[in-house]
């Protein structure tokens, strides 16, 4: 199957339209006279299938055609494309009409309306043309990879006026920028030389180099690790070494008994005596008891004081009372009974005052002997009483003591136990930090097999290259190109074409034709007279469809020359197109090449349209049956009525 043309319809302004349509095969054949619109057919395929730009000539067809319209076959798929005529000022118009499946009639147009983004025609009109996966993968430089499309198609299907006279370009667009790289990085998909299974290989190889990529990637990067690792590995034993949990002789030179013991280390449990005393709790208890201590004390101490003050007063007073109660005894100034008042005790001799009498002195000796007695009875109790006092003073002195002892020892003990809370704090930082380091080293354990797994994956990666050898790649390129060259010498020999007494073949590394001569190979452009540069461009793209179509390759299944008669028949001497006027060579030369056309074409067969747009008009009965549409007087592509109606 191949996609071929069914119709082409243009429609005017006013809804009215006009179709051309095509034999599915074998040749097709418009003549007429120059600016008819023949050379534009080219162009309005070109557009409709995708091409970003429209590239027809400001003219007739530009101010007056509203929508171009293609309608497509491959086997029993069809679909109708109509894309809007861009405006005057406009290169290109965004409304692109689709409509697919059986199209019996050609849609009317009122129907046209944009229903696909533009973006996405060139996408859909591959898939149709049957163009399957494929990439073309550049060995050097640095362009990057490329996907045959329908546009890359093209190239081989088109061959436009100034085109097919060319010595210098032999494919459609030859000439435009990057446009030459791209035939030559296509051509291998559409001959066939790789095909869809050769890009799943490719696939499957990009994979399969990937994960090896990674791997190897995996592999260097765990190499770089390790050392990382091991030094990691000893910066933590020795943190497990400061908090306890390491013991201090363990050896770390070998890496796996460094990580075998932080593994030890990770499962330790870090949680800290929960039968520690509570040292802030005992500590304000001891406080309190020592403050109550100290408070007795000092009630004692005053105590003491005030008795040992009292027991001073009374030692003084009983001195002051002793001394004057022996100093009256001794003198013995007064005798007993009653003595007058008025006399003088030493002398008897009577006084002027009166003195105190000498019961008075009696009664107060009397007194001062019984406070004399009283307070020496009252000694002992209060010796007795200092006497525990200071024993009191003394037992909390002592008791002080001890408390404050304690509270020095709660607050040594609270001291280790915010030691032990501390380090067991530390040792949960560090067996964490050591948790996470084995978890994430884990995966060194895990990828003991790392170079088995590379090894397998290198396996798969030269297994599959082999599959996708570029070598073997041109070597069935340059193998199909030799069966090509047949094709190309034998209708070069039909055409009567010069250097065809050798081979004649496609160099697709300078994409021109080379006739192989006794005196050496010859290039195209080294190639005498245009009948000679058009005979080898149809001879080439012929024999190139041939092998399309007998290998069922996804390049569409039609050839359009455009004026390959321009060397014998230019456009001045048309005379409604009657070879009759020109001389014997040019005209046998003429009809030569279209019976040459003509017999490729049926030989090529079903699904294969050679469409040709020329000035001549040939008596012969073949030719008339081959002629699908003749543009002369008053016709054209564009009816005469459309402009008339506009004018």
């Amino acid at each position: 199957m191949s996609m071929i043309i069914s119709s082409l319809t243009i429609y005017s302004f006013d809804g009215e339209s006009r179709t051309i349509r095509f034999r599915e095969s074998g040749l097709n054949i418009i003549t007429g006279k120059s600016k008819t619109g023949k050379s534009s057919i080219i162009d309005i395929i070109d557009y409709c299938l995708g091409r970003g730009e429209c590239y027809i000539a400001d003219g007739v067809i530009r101010q007056f055609v509203s929508w171009f319209g293609l309608h497509l076959k491959n086997g029993s798929d069809q679909i109708f494309i109509a894309r809007r005529n861009p405006p005057r000022n406009r290169t290109t118009d965004p409304d692109v009409f689709i409509r697919r499946g059986v199209i019996d009639d050609i849609p009317n147009y009122p129907d046209l309306r944009s229903n696909i983004p533009v973006n996405e025609l060139e996408r859909l009109v591959t898939r149709f043309a049957g163009i399957s996966e494929n990439e073309h993968r550049p060995e050097t430089g640095s362009r990057r990879p490329l996907k045959a499309n329908i546009s890359h198609a093209l190239f081989l299907c088109f061959q436009k006026q100034d085109e097919i006279a060319s010595r210098e370009r032999l494919f459609h667009r030859q000439g435009d920028p990057f446009i030459p790289q791209a035939i030559k990085d296509t051509l291998p998909y559409f001959l066939g030389a790789v095909d869809q299974e050769f890009f799943l290989w490719q696939r499957e190889l990009d994979v399969a180099q990937s994960e090896l990529r990674a791997l190897e990637a995996q592999r260097d990067s765990l190499a770089v690790s390790t050392q990382r690792a091991l030094s990691k590995a000893r910066q933590f034993l020795a943190d497990g070494k400061r908090v306890g949990l390491v013991e201090d002789t363990f050896d770390t030179s070998d890496p796996q008994i460094a990580l075998d013991r932080l593994v030890q280390v990770s499962q330790t449990s870090a949680i800290a005596d929960p039968s520690l005393p509570q040292g802030q709790d005992l500590i304000s208890s001891l406080r309190d008891e020592l403050q109550s201590l100290r408070s007795s004390l000092s009630d004692v101490q005053n105590d003491v004081r005030a008795t040992r003050h009292f027991f001073f007063e009374q030692s003084a007073f009983s001195r002051e009372v002793t001394e004057q109660r022996d100093r009256l005894a001794s003198i013995e100034l007064y005798k007993d009974g009653a003595c007058e008042d008025t006399l003088c005790p030493l002398c008897e001799n009577k006084l002027s005052t009166r003195v105190p009498a000498a019961t008075d002195l009696a009664n107060a000796l009397e007194q001062l002997n019984r406070q004399l007695n009283a307070v020496t009875n009252e000694s002992p109790h209060l010796q007795t009483r200092l006497s525990e006092l200071n024993e009191k003073q003394s037992e909390l002195q002592s008791n002080i003591v001890q408390a404050q002892r304690a509270i020095n020892q709660a607050y040594i003990e609270d001291e280790k136990a915010r030691s032990l809370r501390d380090l067991a704090i530390d040792r949960a930082k560090v067996i964490g930090r050591i948790s996470a380091f084995i978890e994430q080293t884990s995966s060194v354990n895990e990828s003991a097999d790392l170079e088995k797994r590379i090894e397998d994956a290198r396996r798969k990666v030269s297994v599959l290259a082999e599959r996708v050898n570029s070598e073997e790649v041109a070597d069935r390129v340059q193998s199909t190109l030799n069966l090509i060259s047949d094709k190309m010498t034998e209708y070069a020999a039909d055409l009567n074409l010069e250097h065809t007494g050798g081979r004649i073949r496609l160099d697709i590394k300078k994409l021109t034709v080379i006739a192989d001569t006794n005196t050496g190979p010859v290039q195209l452009n080294r190639m005498g007279s245009g009948e000679n540069w058009v005979g080898y461009h149809v001879a080439t793209l012929l024999a190139l469809h041939y092998w399309f179509r007998t290998t069922d390759r996804p390049v569409p299944g039609f050839m359009i020359f455009d004026q390959p008669t321009q060397a014998h028949y230019p456009p001045e001497a048309d005379r409604d197109g009657r070879v009759d006027e020109l001389l014997d060579e040019d005209r046998r030369a003429v009809r030569n090449l279209f019976e040459t056309m003509a017999d490729v074409a049926t030989e090529i067969g079903s699904g294969f349209q050679l469409i040709v747009l020329d000035h001549a008009h040939l008596d012969d009965s073949w030719f008339e049956e081959a002629i699908i549409e003749e543009w002369r007087g008053a016709d054209a592509l564009v009816p005469l009525s459309w402009v008339d109606s506009a004018r």
